[in-house]
């Protein structure tokens, strides 16, 4: 990774700000080391720590090994002064999580969206303020929003969240105005693929795709260091390739996508009609035949006991993202596939159809080499993701 230095218009924050990039990627650290990587004087370098440390973003956890004189002193990312909120809305509700520079979450909570009241911010604000309360005692920073659908980055505007009906709303200005903090919008798998690039599986990697499938299907699309987001906000619409013929309607109004055969709710509805076809399962016993309370944690359970009926269902999942995934393998030649997001609970179960099918089915010369791999973040990625939104705006000029 390169780290950006400033002419004397900006020397400040970029100096600043690329220091704290090498601390956060290779500490703990020695001033005289991000000295010599950044090429810059050892009073700088010093200078602005200094202000990093006062700030509660870094701080000394004691000394490193000496190569002759005194023992250098090593800086590393704080780990719980300073946070920053992340808010991951999907299609049934909000997550809400207070998360630290290092990527660890200090208090998290849900709200379900209660839909006939017609109050869905209200029901996202609930859920941030129910967080906010649960922590005392340090200094929040920002609020990172990770949304369903569709998000113009330029406005912070949500252009189109199918779940929720909504087209052009403005999420922002009404949760700035209520919790007095600033507050970064950006789609929901567009957050989790940033958040992997700092806490994750895409450390130093430049070109990856983060598979975001849970409720719903998306995906971000990093290319060079960047979020690839098309003209119209609108890249990585995965869960909307076609995997099936003559397949069910999707909310899109097209037959047959990704998201009518992968996502929670078709696993649970596929294993739901197994059972009513007379086929055995585990999941039937775990909620005593209640088969309406079939949810991902008994899928799980199911799975992890070697129940055919659920194990089957999750192989036949994992084809059908596959021959999603070999498409985007063909046309984006990336390093790195990321699977996250709640199914990713389940990937042990589908890592190995999932794989077969993208690297058979797609081109030889685009697939060598692609590693695909599970979220270390799993189902946390969405507010970890969202909470690096701010984050990665801690430095403006960065």
């Amino acid at each position: 990774m390169g780290y950006n230095t400033g002419d004397k218009q900006l020397i400040k924050e970029i100096n600043k700000a690329s220091i704290f990039q090498v601390v956060h990627d290779i500490g703990p650290i020695s001033r005289a080391d991000i000295a010599k990587i950044l090429k810059l004087t050892s009073a700088t370098v010093s200078s602005n720590m200094a202000e990093l440390i006062d700030e509660g973003i870094v701080k000394e956890i004691g000394t490193g090994v000496s190569s002759g004189g005194r023992k250098p002193v090593l800086v590393t990312i704080s780990d719980s002064s300073v946070c920053f909120l992340g808010v991951d809305i999907h299609k049934d509700g909000a997550e809400a999580a207070v998360v630290s520079l290092t990527g660890r979450i200090l208090a998290i909570a849900e709200q379900p969206f209660q839909h006939e009241t017609g109050n869905f911010e209200h029901d996202v604000l609930a859920c941030i303020r129910a967080v906010r309360g649960m922590v005392q005692g340090v200094e929040v920073k920002s609020i990172g929003i990770g949304m369903h659908g569709i998000v113009d980055t330029t406005k912070s505007i949500s252009v189109f969240a199918p779940a929720m009906a909504l087209r052009n709303f403005d999420l922002k200005t009404f949760i700035e105005r209520e919790e007095h903090l600033p507050v970064y919008i950006d789609n929901d798998a567009n957050a989790m693929a940033l958040g992997e690039s700092w806490f994750g599986q895409a450390k130093q990697v430049k070109n990856y795709v983060f598979l975001n499938v849970g409720r719903g299907i998306g995906s971000g699309i990093v290319l060079n260091g960047e979020v690839f987001r098309g003209s119209r906000y609108a890249a990585g619409e995965i869960g909307h390739i076609r995997v099936v013929d003559n397949g069910i309607q999707c909310v899109c109004g097209k037959y047959g996508c990704l998201d009518t055969v992968a996502t929670e709710y078709t696993v649970i509805r596929d294993t739901i009609s197994a059972i009513h076809t007379g086929i055995k399962s585990e999941a039937a016993r775990l909620v005593s035949g209640n088969l309406g309370a079939i949810n991902i944690d008994t899928i799980l359970k199911a799975a992890a006991s070697g129940d055919d009926c659920v194990l089957d269902i999750l192989n036949k999942t994992g084809r059908y993202i596959g021959v999603a995934l070999s498409y985007m393998i063909n046309i984006l030649n990336p390093e790195m596939i990321i699977l996250g997001g709640s199914m990713s609970r389940l990937g042990e179960y589908m890592m190995d159809s999932l794989q077969e099918a993208a690297i058979s089915l797609s081109m030889k010369e685009c697939s060598d080499g692609v590693k695909i791999v599970l979220s270390t973040l799993r189902g946390n990625a969405g507010v970890v993701g969202a909470a690096t939104l701010g984050m990665r705006n801690l430095f403006p000029r960065a």
